[in-house]
C-alpha cells in the first residue's frame, strides 16, 4: 500500500473512538478482543457504516436480518449504512481542495518546466486527467487493476494532435501531459480503495481525510528520498531495474510525435471499440435480468469478455499476469475444491506482499552499505 493509503487507514482507525464509529470498539469492550474477532470472522456482518451505541451489535444485526426475512427484503434491496453528516466532508471542502490541487499542479509544472510547456496545454492535461481518472476508477473496481499506463497513452495521443510535431519540445510536452493523466488516475484509484475500505470498516470519512492529508505530505518527502537512494545505489535503468514502463513512455511519445502510428491503426481501434461497446451493453442487459429467487444478473454475464479486462491483460507483462493466474488457481483450489474459508488465503496473500516489500527495503539498505551479495 502506498504512503497515502497507509496514512488513510491510520486516519480511519483514529475515528473508531468517536461516538459514531464502527461497532468494533463496542464489541471488544463487551466481549473481549479474541471472542469479538472470532465472531467478526465467522458471523455475517452488515456492510457499511454502523454506530457504536448499539446495545448488542450482533444481536441487533440478527434481529434486523430476521425482520428482513419476514418482510421479504434482502441486503441488496436496502440502503447501506452511511456515516452521519458530522463525519462527512462537506462539498465546500471538496471543491476548495480540488481548486487548490489543480492550482498547485499548474504552478509546479510551469515552475519546473518553464518555457517548455505552455499554460494552455497544462490546463488541457489537467482536464483530461479529471476525465480519465473516472475510467481508471471504473477499471479498478471491475478488474482490481488500474490501467494507468494505458490511460496515459490516450492523453499522449490527444496531445500529439494539438502539439506541432516539428516543435523541439514535442516529446517532452507529450511526456508531461501523459504523466499528469497517469498521476490523476493513479491517485483516484488509491482514494477509491482507501475510502471503500473505510466504508466497509465503518471508519469516519473525516478522520480518513485528515489522515490522507498527513500521508500525502509525508509520502511525498519519503518517496523522493527513497528514489534518490535507489538511484544512488543502483543503476536505473540497469540490469536489476530495467524500467520497461519508461521505455514504453518514451517510445510512445516518439511514435505519436514522429513517425506516426502503424497503417490501418484507426480502423482497427474503431472496430475494437465497436465490438466491446456492444459486449458492454450486453453485460449491462444481463445484469438487469431478475432471477426467480429475486437476485439480479444472468448466469452468462461473467463469461462475456469486458474491454477493460482484455486491455489490462494486453498492457501487463507476462510475469505479472502469470503470477495472478497462479494465485487465482490456488485460491480456487482452496475455496471451491477444498471448501475451506477464504480468510486464510487473504492472510497468506497479505503476508506475501508485506514480506516482499519489507525484504526489498532490507536489500536496499544492505546494498547501500556495500554488503557483498549475489
Amino acid at each position: 500500500m502506498s504512503a497515502i493509503g497507509t496514512q488513510a487507514v491510520k486516519g480511519g482507525l483514529c475515528g473508531y473512538g468517536r461516538s459514531h464509529g464502527p461497532a468494533l470498539v463496542h464489541g471488544v469492550k463487551q466481549k473481549g478482543l479474541v471472542r469479538h474477532l472470532q465472531e467478526l470472522i465467522t458471523s455475517p456482518r452488515s456492510r457499511g457504516y454502523s454506530p457504536v451505541h448499539l446495545t448488542d451489535p450482533l444481536s441487533s444485526s440478527s434481529n434486523h436480518d430476521t425482520s428482513q426475512h419476514k418482510s421479504g427484503t434482502t441486503h441488496d434491496d436496502e440502503e447501506e449504512y452511511d456515516a452521519p453528516p458530522d463525519q462527512l466532508i462537506g462539498i465546500k471542502t471538496t471543491l476548495l481542495g480540488l481548486a487548490l490541487s489543480l492550482g498547485f499542479c499548474l504552478f509546479a509544472v510551469q515552475f519546473s518546466f518553464a518555457g517548455i510547456i505552455p499554460l494552455g496545454l497544462t490546463t488541457l492535461g489537467l482536464g483530461l486527467a479529471l476525465l480519465l481518472s473516472i475510467m481508471g476508477v471504473r477499471a479498478l473496481g471491475e478488474t482490481d487493476l488500474n490501467p494507468v499506463s494505458g490511460i496515459s497513452k490516450l492523453t499522449q495521443l490527444i496531445f500529439a494532435l494539438v502539439t506541432p510535431s516539428h516543435s523541439r519540445n514535442a516529446v517532452t510536452i507529450n511526456l508531461i501531459a501523459g504523466a499528469i493523466s497517469e498521476s490523476g488516475a493513479l491517485q483516484a484509484g488509491d482514494l477509491l480503495q482507501d475510502l471503500k475500505t473505510g466504508h466497509l470498516l465503518g471508519a469516519s470519512p473525516k478522520a480518513q481525510f485528515y489522515g490522507q492529508l498527513i500521508g500525502s505530505g509525508v509520502g511525498a518527502l519519503v518517496s523522493a528520498s527513497v528514489y534518490k537512494l535507489y538511484t544512488k545505489v543502483y543503476s536505473i535503468p540497469g540490469g536489476l531495474f530495467q524500467v520497461p514502463t519508461g521505455y514504453v513512455w518514451i517510445f510512445t511519445a516518439r511514435l505519436v510525435t514522429g513517425q506516426g502510428l502503424p497503417p490501418r491503426t484507426p480502423e482497427y481501434a474503431g472496430g475494437a471499440a465497436l465490438i466491446f461497446a456492444c459486449l458492454t451493453a450486453l453485460r449491462i442487459y444481463g445484469n438487469s435480468i431478475r432471477n426467480p429467487d429475486g437476485s439480479k444478473g444472468a448466469w452468462w454475464v461473467p463469461y462475456v469478455p469486458g474491454g477493460i479486462a482484455v486491455a489490462v491483460g494486453m498492457y501487463n507483462t507476462p510475469s505479472f499476469t502469470l503470477a495472478r493466474t497462479a494465485g487465482g488457481v490456488l485460491a480456487w483450489y482452496w475455496i471451491r475444491w477444498r471448501g475451506r474459508e477464504e480468510t486464510p488465503m487473504i492472510v497468506l496473500a497479505s503476508g506475501l506482499i508485506l514480506g516482499e516489500g519489507l525484504l526489498s527495503i532490507v536489500n536496499l539498505g544492505l546494498a547501500s552499505a556495500k554488503v557483498p551479495h549475489f
